[in-house]
């Protein structure tokens, strides 16, 4: 009589990865910016806004192409036989960021025209620079992404170029931190075992509570 053998502690262990994939995902939101309403008439250190953000054209600093700060000049194209909306020659567009929770990563559509490292953005926290990216294309269209894995209190993204394009900006928010931190308690999606199966409870065995922010945590239960 035949009998079937047990399944092998590495097929279990390649389960419980797959299992544990599956359950944690990400839960975010998108904001995204066009630049679509910008007033054609809009001048240096004016305020418009898109998406509940303030958004304004300001002089660059010491930080962008120029070799000094002082330089706020820019230009629109017209959207039909152009994608990208607003060149900068050179300036800086600056986006105010502080009502956003929990930002995880901006991803900024450019065209530089100007040589390497040209057109920059950055993520900032007052004047310090959390994160920052430049192109390595030129004459090119580029996606510039800067991450902020630790989801540190961001107050601005910069975009400088001294001759270059944005056409769309996207920033991603970690919305089940912000659940969280709201409600102050992490709640348990499902518990399972080392087999991937879901279980409500075992002594003497090791479990695995997966938690609705995404994270996991290893218990062996003893009782």
């Amino acid at each position: 009589m035949k009998t079937n053998k047990p399944t092998s502690v590495k097929t279990h262990l390649i389960l419980t990865c797959f299992m544990m994939l599956l359950a944690i995902n990400f839960n975010g939101q998108t904001v995204t910016l066009t630049l679509n309403n910008i007033p054609e008439n809009i001048l240096c250190n004016e305020i418009w806004t898109e998406q509940n953000l303030d958004m304004s054209l300001v002089e660059t600093t010491a930080d962008d192409c120029t070799s000094g700060s002082g330089s706020c000049y820019f230009g629109f194209m017209n959207q039909a036989f152009n994608s990208f909306p607003l060149w900068l020659y050179p300036s800086r567009l600056t986006i105010d960021l502080s009502s956003l929770q929990n930002v995880q990563m901006v991803e900024v559509d450019i065209y530089d025209n100007c040589g390497f490292y040209c057109t920059q953005a950055f993520l900032m926290e007052n004047t310090e620079i959390i994160s920052s990216k430049g192109n390595s294309l030129s004459i090119e269209s580029e996606t510039l992404i800067l991450e902020n894995p630790t989801q540190e209190f961001l107050t601005e993204l910069a975009i400088s170029s001294c001759e270059g394009a944005i056409n769309e900006i996207r920033i991603y928010q970690n919305t089940s931190s912000i659940n969280n931190e709201s409600s102050g308690v992490k709640k348990v999606l499902r518990t399972i075992d080392q087999l991937g199966r879901e279980v409500n409870h075992s002594n003497h065995k090791l479990l695995f509570y997966i938690y609705d922010d995404g994270s996991v945590e290893k218990k062996f239960v003893v009782e």
